[in-house]
């Protein structure tokens, strides 16, 4: 009985917190002006005491991207501008609670988000204390000028999951839809080596992946 006692207290020292993303799910639709509206939506596994999350939206291709994806090109062309965070919220029993921006807030807080702007990325920190359990999030947000005008063709290439994540992603699924789209497309993906592609149909690509590590990139490349 004594070296039980032993064992379970040595093993309650040692645990430590940790969190990770057991499902991510991207809907993004091309805007006919270039732009790009994202809703991402976010479950989140917490084991031990958090504050709440960081969710951090690129739009500027990292060095190692570029490097990667891009050769021989014009790599500004691929930089979007002006993210507009248009919602932050929470799922709770399939009812949607929406959070308040605020230009500052205290660890504790609850229901509040704010933005900050970090060489390409924008930051938003969720204000939202979480115990040893699981919660989904979601973001609404829209990227000015991320897809370019060729002469023959549109593109859209950008990288939706940047080296900035800081942890695991389980499932990570991205469905992106052009609407205005009538002639044939062409996809590829970028970072894992586990990625799936797939054309559904002119206006639609879908990409999955599954457990990306953190500080790989998941990038994805549309022609239309």
């Amino acid at each position: 009985l004594f070296m039980i006692i032993i064992l379970l207290i040595g093993a309650k020292s040692v645990q430590a917190e940790s969190y990770r993303v057991e499902d991510m799910d991207i809907q993004a639709t091309v805007e006919p002006d270039g732009s790009v509206n994202i809703r991402q939506e976010m479950t989140y596994r917490f084991s031990g005491h958090y504050n709440g999350i960081f969710i951090n939206v690129p739009y500027n291709l990292e060095d190692k991207e570029r490097k990667d994806a891009i050769s021989g090109s014009t790599l500004e062309f691929y930089n979007g501008n002006n993210v507009k965070i248009n919602s932050v919220s929470q799922v709770v029993e399939g009812k949607e609670i929406l959070f308040k921006q605020v230009e500052r807030a205290r660890n504790g807080n609850t229901n509040l988000y704010t933005t900050e702007e970090k060489q390409g990325v924008q930051q938003v920190k969720v204000y939202s204390p979480s115990t040893n359990t699981t919660k989904k999030f979601k973001i609404d947000y829209t990227i000015q000028n991320l897809c370019v005008k060729h002469e023959d063709i549109g593109e859209l290439y950008y990288n939706f999951i940047g080296g900035a994540w800081e942890t695991t992603i389980e499932k990570l699924n991205i469905d992106i839809y052009l609407p205005q789209n009538q002639n044939n497309i062409e996809v590829w993906g970028h970072g894992p080596y586990n990625g799936k592609s797939k054309i559904i149909n002119n206006t639609h690509a879908n990409f999955k992946v599954e457990n990306v590590k953190p500080g790989q990139y998941v990038a994805t490349r549309v022609l239309f």
